[in-house]
C-alpha cells in the first residue's frame, strides 16, 4: 500500500500555485472555496483541482461521502461543479455524523486518489490523505475511526 504525506497546497487568493510533485505523477489538491476565486464555488465545503493532467478536460472525477450518521453506515454519491478547468468545488450534500469525502479520478493510465474528512467547519486539512490509487475500503474505515470523540469542531 502506498500512501503518499498530505500535499496540500495552500492556494493563494490570488493565484494556484504549482505543483510539487513531478510532471508524471497525477494528484488532488484540496483548498477552501476562497482558492478558487469563483462565485460558482463560493459557499462550497471545499475546492481541488487535479494536477499532473496535462489536459484537465480528459480528467475522470468522481467524489463519494462516506460516513456514520444516527448510527447508520451511509454512502452518497456527491455531484461535483467545475468551477475552472481542472478546479472542481465540493458541495455539503450529507447530514450531521462522522463523513469523509472520497474523490477518486484517473488521467489516462494514472490515477489518484484522497480521503477528506469534514467537520462543521468544512474540510480537515491535517487529517486529509493522498494515494496515487483510488482509496481502499480499509482505507476509508480508518479515516471514519480517526474521526476524535465527539468530531472535528
Amino acid at each position: 500500500m502506498k500512501i503518499r504525506k498530505s500535499r496540500l497546497i495552500l492556494f493563494a487568493p490570488f493565484c494556484l500555485i504549482p505543483a510539487l510533485a513531478g510532471a508524471d505523477e497525477f494528484m488532488f489538491e484540496v483548498a477552501s472555496p476562497v482558492a478558487a476565486q469563483g462565485f460558482v464555488s463560493k459557499t462550497a465545503a471545499f475546492v481541488f483541482r487535479t494536477a499532473g493532467c496535462t489536459d484537465p478536460d480528459k480528467a475522470q472525477i468522481s467524489a463519494t461521502a462516506e460516513g456514520v450518521a444516527d448510527g447508520t453506515r451511509r454512502n452518497l454519491v456527491l455531484r461535483v461543479t467545475p468551477s475552472k478547468p481542472g478546479v472542481y468545488a465540493v458541495f455539503q450534500q450529507w447530514n450531521s455524523g462522522r463523513w469523509v469525502v472520497v474523490l477518486k479520478g484517473s488521467c489516462g493510465p494514472r490515477q489518484a486518489g484522497a480521503v477528506i474528512p469534514v467537520g462543521p467547519r468544512g474540510f480537515v486539512r491535517e487529517d486529509s490523505k493522498f494515494f496515487t490509487h483510488p482509496a481502499t475500503a480499509a482505507e476509508i474505515e480508518a479515516a471514519l475511526k480517526a474521526f476524535p470523540e465527539g468530531g472535528y469542531k
